[in-house]
């Protein structure tokens, strides 16, 4: 087998198997993209030497393969403009019957041109067979339908991707318009090989051609995939990272929510499974237990933390987020004492207002909780507070 091969056919049957499940109840657009790649997969299995020669043998005639591998690609085509036409929302359901009557007559075509001329060897690559004016014809034809198929494909991906917010939707446009363009550039080779034969140069048979076509078309169909599994990608890592944080903010949360108890609402069962609104859930109610506690530290108490850590060997860029920490474990162990808070409200939490942000910082606020200098300086700020005197910051050196 061929590396060509071994590159495009399996991660094509793999995306097909992989949407083959949830195809019944999927929207129609999703129908068309598997649609596109079932019969991408088929074409390029079909294009395996081994294969190919089983076919040929079956039904008698060398190089008969080509044809239905080319009208398969021709339908691959139709069904990649109408899936980007149905994700894109555009409205052009005047041209649909147009479209498919130039289907239909590129299909036809490729029919009789096929059978009208010598065919090569069935060892032969189609690709380079330009002994025949015939068989010109059939290229131009196969030729030109995919042309205006990557044409119409480029000029939506370049209207609607504009026109997207940043994001996997814009990401994957940007992508499917770059297989196109490598589309675009595989119609170009192929023309340009077409019209240098036609001219009689006696050099168009060597293997560079078929070479550089199965690159042209890796690369094509690679990027397609990659482009269609872009968004599902980027919501998964989107899910993992959710979860990272989510896990990572959750102790903290527990510590805050059994001190104060009464900042977190219930959530119904239904809404448990949304990460995204769990996370939020707990970063607002991290948030609002901290206002609560707050009332049990003073300005003192916030300088002399930080100075304790700093003595403790905490470095710089670790002392905002170990200081609020202490400050929160000294809090909820003040309230769990019953102690009578004696301050205003007042935030012990950074607030950024950019929701990633600050659970990336109470991640990091959580994880110094757990540690044993966090702990001492706590433990020694309520030994000062239950003296009712409060522990000073360090006197100037």
């Amino acid at each position: 087998m061929r590396l060509f091969d071994l590159v495009v056919a399996p991660p094509l049957w793999l995306f097909v198997l992989w949407k083959a499940p949830g195809l019944r109840a999927a929207p129609r657009q999703d129908r068309l993209m598997w649609t596109m790649w079932l019969l991408w997969a088929v074409t390029f299995t079909m294009g395996v030497p081994a294969v190919r020669r089983v076919i040929d043998a079956a039904v008698g005639l060398e190089s008969f393969t080509n044809l239905p591998v080319h009208m398969l690609s021709l339908c691959a085509m139709g069904a990649l403009f109408e899936f980007i036409r149905e994700a894109t929302g555009t409205r052009e359901h005047r041209r649909v019957p147009l479209r498919r009557l130039l289907l239909g007559l590129a299909q036809a075509g490729l029919v009789v041109t096929f059978f009208a001329t010598p065919l090569p060897d069935g060892e032969a690559d189609l690709v380079t067979a330009t002994h025949s004016p015939v068989i010109t014809v059939y290229w131009m034809i196969f030729l030109g339908y995919i042309t205006y198929g990557v044409i119409s494909t480029i000029r939506l991906c370049w209207r609607y991707g504009r026109q997207a917010a940043p994001g996997p939707a814009r990401t994957s446009m940007s992508l499917l318009g770059l297989a196109c363009c490598f589309g675009l550039v595989y119609v170009v080779h192929r023309l340009a090989y077409l019209l240098v034969a036609a001219a009689g140069w006696t050099g168009t048979g060597t293997p560079g051609i078929a070479g550089t076509t199965q690159v042209l078309l890796a690369c094509t169909l690679l990027l397609l995939i990659a482009s269609v599994a872009w968004p599902t990608l980027a919501a998964t890592a989107q899910r993992l990272r959710l979860r990272r944080q989510l896990k990572a903010v959750r102790p903290l949360w527990q510590l805050l929510a059994e001190a104060v108890p009464d900042v977190v609402l219930p959530l119904p069962g239904g809404l448990r499974a949304d990460i995204e609104l769990v996370r939020y859930r707990h970063v607002i109610e991290i948030r609002d237990s901290a206002l609560t506690l707050s009332r049990h530290v003073s300005p003192d108490q916030r300088a002399t933390a930080r100075a304790a850590l700093a003595d403790a060997g905490v470095a710089d860029a670790e002392l905002d987020a170990a200081a609020e920490a202490a400050l929160l474990l000294f809090a909820v162990r003040a309230q769990r004492a019953g102690r009578e808070p004696r301050h205003d409200e007042h935030a012990l939490v950074q607030e950024s207002g950019d929701l990633d942000a600050e659970a990336v910082w109470l991640g990091k606020v959580a994880a110094a909780v757990r540690t044993p200098v966090t702990d001492a300086v706590a433990t020694s700020l309520l030994r000062g507070a239950g003296s009712d005197t409060y522990a000073s910051p360090r006197p100037p050196a």
